[in-house]
């Protein structure tokens, strides 16, 4: 790996948001880091939840993206791997389950039976109007004796069962993403397609960081339009998915409630510092005011900053109960820990983390951003570049487990080949 760093190996990263698309240009340094080359960010103004309403827009504005980006590095075009972020509510995760023997006289689990139990659930059928995103991830493994682990190497078993996560999109709304990606790039296809939950902890935890399977962090992206979730394990993902519900729901509230249109609500929603106002509400009454203008344009009135944090306040509480049903009705939440992270756009609200902390009631949650950002960083540590900077370290690291896996297999067909040589020979 570290000659492959050492080529600087341009890494692209896109992201095709419900608000913005975003792109990063990188290289990954020796040390782990992120050497951030060039970024560019365009509105997205037909996309909704996930998906383009109107492609030719859409494509247009994820170029002007692209365009700011290879600007912004210097480049003359955009080379080397292109790595995707897609979202969406017509991605699903299949659940398959395998299980082998423990045949060393101990008992005694090693890497070996690790790997051989996880390529017994790598077979997959898959329907034809569906498409598998990416490679397998690690769920739980349960021991003969009925014990659910996350790593169970140097444990000891009869057996080992390993049920792992695949994702699968619907073809053509997949395709559709795809194909507006490629006609940005000017028909160059990325080299690889992530699921957005998948992208997170990559972005936010080092991959050598000791992670505790005891108790599992939750990671939660407030989006415009698609909130994702993910439990990251120690060795893969305990759950991930994403909720039909993001922070343009508040600013629709928002623009309900006040009678303003929904761009001015949006604005409100990303000036709440400015504004004096926070996730929750201070109900004081007509102590603090929010000046806007009226729908025609006229003068401005005056909004109690009360009313304005109690809207805000019941959405966002309202999402956060909607990620804890499902943590409970996947039996998940028992395994949360004390540690909540939250990032995305949605992250930037004042006090968002205290009312996740009533909701979850966990006394640990944080704003979490990029690790491992250098060079033209500045305007990318910030909670919503998480999913970008995400998918260029989970798409290099699958990048390159495919690689080693060609070459093991590539290196067994010679042997073959050369046995097969030997024995034609004689």
């Amino acid at each position: 790996m570290s000659d492959y760093h050492a080529q600087k190996t341009l890494l692209t990263g896109v992201e095709i948001g419900t608000s913005t698309a975003k792109v990063l240009i990188a290289s990954m340094l020796p040390d782990n880091s992120l050497e951030i080359i060039g970024h560019g960010e365009s509105p997205t103004l037909k996309m909704c939840k996930g998906e383009a309403t109107d492609t030719n827009i859409v494509t247009e504005q994820v170029a002007q993206a692209l365009i700011q980006a290879k600007q912004d590095s210097g480049l003359e075009r955009i080379d080397g791997l292109i790595f995707f972020a897609l979202s969406g509510s017509f991605i699903e995760t299949q659940y398959v389950t395998g299980s082998i023997e423990i045949n060393h006289p101990s008992k005694l689990i090693e890497m070996e039976d690790f790997e051989a139990a996880t390529r017994a659930t790598s077979t997959l059928q898959i329907p034809k109007d569906k498409y598998p995103l990416s490679s397998l991830v690690n769920r739980l493994y349960r021991l003969a004796d009925g014990r659910v682990l996350f790593n169970p190497i140097g444990q000891c078993s009869q057996t080992l069962e390993v049920e792992t996560q695949h994702f699968v999109a619907d073809f053509a709304r997949a395709n559709t993403s795809f194909c507006l990606l490629t006609n940005a790039l000017g028909n160059r296809a990325p080299d690889s397609i992530i699921y957005t939950p998948l992208t997170l902890s990559a972005a936010l935890f080092d991959e050598d960081e000791d992670m505790s399977d005891d108790a599992l962090n939750l990671i939660i992206d407030l989006g415009a339009g698609l909130t994702s979730i993910s439990v990251p394990t120690s060795v893969g993902q305990f759950y991930c998915g994403q909720i039909a519900v993001g922070c343009d729901h508040i600013a629709n509230d928002l623009s309900l409630a006040f009678g303003i249109n929904i761009s001015l609500a949006r604005d409100i929603l990303t000036q709440l510092g400015s504004l004096h106002c926070s996730a929750i509400a201070t109900h004081d009454g007509q102590a603090r005011l929010v000046r806007i203008p009226t729908v025609q344009g006229g003068s401005l009135r005056h909004i109690p900053a009360s009313s304005v944090e109690t809207v805000i306040e019941s959405r966002l509480q309202e999402i956060f109960e909607i990620v804890k049903r499902q943590l409970e009705e996947k039996q998940v939440f028992s395994w949360i820990g004390n540690r909540i992270i939250l990032c995305g756009g949605g992250a930037r609200i004042p006090r968002v983390a205290d009312l996740a902390a009533r909701v979850f009631n966990r006394s640990k949650v944080e704003i979490g951003r990029p690790f491992g950002l250098t060079g033209r960083c500045d305007a990318v540590l910030q909670p919503q570049y998480t999913t970008v900077a995400g998918v260029i370290r989970a798409g290099l690291r699958d990048y390159l487990v495919a690689q080693e896996t060609a070459r093991q297999k590539s290196k067994v067909f010679d042997q073959v080949k050369k046995l097969w040589t030997v024995i034609t020979d004689w």
